[in-house]
């Protein structure tokens, strides 16, 4: 089995790929690797360059270790139970909640069941503008009671 040639910029772009710990890389590559790097002080220069650049990289993102006490200070938090929740559904906010509460139902119940009756979302946009206007509806044209309900004859009488 003859060995693999290895170019310089083929050696540059499997760096890039591999990283720059040869031992990591396929058998038959580390062979190439290792002819070429005996042959060339580029590409001497450029696994150097890359070593560097590895560990640069893996110092900068080393983790930070947390504050002293911080897995302390969490427990005792998670202990004693969430104050934003208690304050959040306390006394002075539930009375404002049960209000609101059916007013967001019915809005929300009234734009989902009535979507399949709409053509399109302008007509979606018409009718929430439409329920939050002042007008008195003067100008909507409303069909004759006698089309709503029919009258009824003497004989039904």
């Amino acid at each position: 089995m003859t060995q693999r040639q290895l170019g310089e910029q083929e050696f540059e772009r499997l760096l890039d790929c591999r990283g720059a710990d040869l031992s990591a890389w396929p058998v038959a590559e580390q062979g190439a690797a290792a002819a070429l790097l005996a042959m060339s002080a580029h590409a001497r220069a450029t696994l150097a360059e890359a070593r560097l650049l590895e560990t640069t990289l893996r110092d900068a993102f080393a983790p930070v270790p947390p504050p002293l006490g911080l897995k302390a200070r969490i427990l005792a938090r998670a202990e004693r139970g969430s104050d934003a929740l208690g304050w959040l559904i306390g006394s002075a906010w539930r009375p404002l909640g049960m209000a609101c509460a059916p007013l967001v139902l019915g809005f929300g119940l009234g734009v989902a069941f009535g979507l399949d009756r709409m053509e399109s979302a302008q007509d979606l946009e018409s009718r929430v503008l439409l329920a939050f206007s002042d007008s008195d509806f003067a100008d909507l044209e409303l069909p004759e009671p006698s089309v709503v309900a029919p009258r009824m004859n003497e004989a039904d009488q």
